[in-house]
This record gives structure tokens, sequence and C-alpha cells, in this order.
């Protein structure tokens, strides 16, 4: 809950879920995006002196497309325009504190990573001075840790969503030695990735996380094909006749052991609205989650294993993918200096 009198420039949608207004009389409300659209408008009546609009985190949730939107709340003839960051969990600290501080993730601890693949982080600055977004590289040269500085992102924008990718790709360097972790910092701004041989990634998905920014998930473990068969049947001339037949192409996947950092961004995975399959790095289809399995627990002795099922969006799920002939330039081609 918040008082109208507090509400500054940038928020979470989360802190503006109930709005407190103090008055003695009649209150009218308005709240517009910012194209105009009048999202509510009311007149409230005090009860002792107070008066509270509830729920506007559904109201405005569903609005922010990405990252963040801006809104204009009126009351009482006083506007405010609000730019509102996108936060499906309450956030313990005020939308001005965390974002000078903080990447947009949910994952607070170190990550595992691997050559190959892909990773994202995202910020919305809102200090005056943004500094460039800088990656420290260590890398085992067969007898010492030796440390380079990458720069990932610079000249960024005050006020403006920025996404960069912090892939182990753009960090790898064979004359140094082999890459084994990195930091990447702007700012307070901090996320450490332990770069590993990790098992090949059978399935991968990007998912707009819990502040509407893209992340990457990858499933380590088996996965399993259920595919669900519904048939329609009907007499036809003294016969039973399938007069309709539809396949969903059912995935059930398993994570693999996770470190709390898996878990946590699993966890966003399973609250994600907008989820679409990474293959060879690139997005493609459109998946929807129709079920997870994402308990764990604190024991020092429980590895946590999470499964999510989920389905291609496409009415017709189900997939062939013809085997050719290997050749020389196939799709694992790498055309970056071609």
């Amino acid at each position: 809950m918040i008082n109208f009198n507090d509400i500054g420039l940038w928020h979470f949608v989360s802190e503006l879920d109930v709005i407190e207004v103090t008055s003695v009389g009649n209150v009218e409300v308005r709240i517009t995006a910012a194209d105009g659209a009048v999202l509510l408008s009311g007149t409230y009546i005090p009860v002792d002196g107070v008066v509270r609009v509830y729920h506007l985190h559904k109201l405005l949730s569903p609005l922010i497309i990405s990252v963040s939107a801006t809104f204009t709340i009126t009351v009482g003839g006083v506007s405010k325009t609000v730019h509102v960051v996108q936060s499906r969990i309450a956030v313990t600290e005020t939308a001005a504190d965390f974002l000078p501080s903080f990447f947009l993730t949910t994952v607070m601890t170190e990550r595992d990573t691997a050559l190959g693949r892909k990773e994202l982080l995202t910020l919305l600055p809102i200090e005056a001075t943004v500094p460039d977004v800088v990656a420290v590289a260590l890398y085992w040269n067969g007898t010492q840790v030796v440390t380079s500085s990458h720069t990932l992102a610079s000249g960024l924008t005050t006020g403006a969503v920025t996404e960069v990718d912090v892939s182990a790709a753009r960090m790898a360097d064979t004359t140094l030695g082999t890459l084994v972790g990195y930091t990447v910092t702007c700012g307070e701004r901090r996320a450490a990735y332990r770069v590993r041989k990790l098992p090949t990634a059978e399935v991968a998905m990007l998912m707009r996380n819990a502040f509407g920014a893209w992340e990457a998930v990858y499933f380590c473990g088996m996965t399993e094909r259920a595919p669900e068969y519904t048939r329609e049947t009907a007499p036809v001339n003294g016969s039973l006749r399938l007069y309709n037949l539809e396949e969903t192409d059912m995935m059930k996947c398993w994570t693999g052991p996770l470190r709390p950092s898996g878990v946590a961004l699993t966890r966003d995975l399973a609250r994600s609205r907008d989820v679409v399959l990474l293959e060879h790095g690139v997005a493609s289809d459109e998946v929807v989650v129709t079920a997870v399995e994402v308990k764990h627990t604190t024991a020092d002795s429980d590895i946590s294993d999470m499964t999510v099922t989920w389905r291609r969006s496409s009415l017709v799920s189900a997939r062939l993918v013809p085997v050719r002939t290997p050749k020389l330039f196939d799709d694992t081609f790498d055309e970056t200096y071609n």
C-alpha cells in the first residue's frame, strides 16, 4: 500500500497495488495510459477519512507488455505521471532503490553456464550517469588464473531498458587460457557466472521473467514425450466413424540438478506468460507451459530437480525434422565471419 502523496517517478507495479488517499470528502480517481486510454475512473467515498483503491496490480500489470510502461494517476485534480516497472512478485525494496543496484532478474547468486549457451541480462538505469556494462573474466592457463576485462555495452541512456548479451562466448579467449568464470557489473549491479562443461541441453527456452525481461532456461535432464489424442466418433449409416482427430504433442522436461540460481530461473519460468523455444541460440516457436513441479527445500542434502510440461502454441503441435546427409556447411556452421 502506498499513499498518493508518496508516489514518485519510478515504481514497481506491485508497489501500486493499493493506493491510499487521505480525504474528508469524496475523491475522484482516474488512471490513464500513455496513449490517453482511460483505465479507471470513479468517485470514491472515504471511510474514517481514508480512501483506498485496491487491486491495481491486476489492472496495470497486463498492460506492461515488456519491462515498463507509463501511466498518469489523477486524484482530486492532482496528476502524477509514473513509470511503472513490471513485477510479478513483491520486491522488498522500492523500484527507486532497486533499479540502480540490480539487474532485472530474480537470480541473486552465482549462475552456471557453458560455452554455447545464451545468457542475457537486462537493466533499467535511472541514475543520472550510467556506467558501462563490464565483464571481468577469469582464465586458467595451466599454471595460474589470469583476468581480463571486457566492455559489453556502453553509452547507455537513463530511463531506457537495455538488454545485454553476456554469453560466455563473448569472453572466450584461447590466447589467455580456458574461461572458468566471469562477473558482469554496471555500477552497483553485479552478476556472477561459473563456466563449466555442462551436459548438452536437449531443450532450451527464452522466457520473460518476473520483471518482463528475457532470460534463458536450459533443461539438462530427461525429456518425456507424451502425445495426447482426442478422438470424436459418431454413428453414420449404421457404422461408427471417426470424424475428428486432434493430436497434442506434450513434452515434459527435467531441469537436472539445480543450484539456487537455477531454482530462481525455473520458478520465473513457472510464472511466465511469454515463453519461446531457443534453438541454436535463436528464438523459435512460441510454447505454452501447461504444468510445473518446482517444489524444493532448504535441506543441505536436497538437490532440486524440477519439471516443466509444455507444448507448442500452434494447433499443429507435432513436428517432423527431416534427417539429411550431413554437409560441410550445415546448420551448425558458424557464419559470424562469413
